[in-house]
């Protein structure tokens, strides 16, 4: 598997052939897998990026390059996987960090007040199409990781990346006119 050309697999894949991008995939995860994790120290970004980086040329078969180089491609196009899912990874924190803040700034407020808060964020919670509330529930409420969402319920952690973006996006645009009032 290792000796055949990446010139002719690229050749082949370009052609649809699912094999020839079978033998690329085993060729080359594993040495991109560690280098992705050396580069990042996290193994589901590095996982994820890897797999990202496959997809990428499955999709874009067409107009991948029939290069020698392949190698190389294949590195570069990881290491920039890599560095996108570390910034979203940051902004997601960034994001959850404001809406914890947001949630336990209200420590010091009034009863009342902090009831009526409570009711403005339980509403904005109530308006996320029922997946990305579901996971919003589970991340914020019962405290589980993203990884233990994605077990639960049996699907990525990209996924459950993706429905927490949408619910903090969903969030923010709902609780923007209560901005004031949520302001102690």
């Amino acid at each position: 598997m290792h000796n055949i050309s990446d010139k002719y697999l690229i050749q082949e894949i370009q052609q649809g052939n699912k094999s020839a991008f079978d033998n690329l995939f085993f060729k080359y995860y594993k040495p991109l897998y560690r280098f992705a994790l050396h580069f990042c120290n996290n193994s589901i970004i590095a996982e994820e990026s890897v797999q990202q980086t496959f997809i990428k040329i499955w999709q874009k078969k067409s107009e991948t390059i029939c290069s020698d180089n392949l190698g190389r491609i294949l590195f570069a196009y990881t290491k920039n996987e890599v560095i996108d899912e570390i910034r979203k990874v940051n902004t997601r924190k960034k994001y959850e960090e404001n809406i914890i803040s947001e949630l336990n700034s209200g420590e010091n407020i009034e009863e009342d007040n902090k009831n009526r808060i409570k009711a403005i964020i339980e509403t904005a919670i109530e308006q996320l199409p029922p997946k990305a509330k579901e996971i919003f529930r589970l991340a914020k409420q019962e405290g589980l990781s993203i990884k233990e969402i994605a077990q639960h319920l049996k699907i990525s952690n990209k996924t459950v990346e993706n429905q927490l973006t949408i619910a903090y996006k969903k969030m923010r645009q709902y609780l923007e006119p209560f901005k004031n009032q949520i302001k102690y």
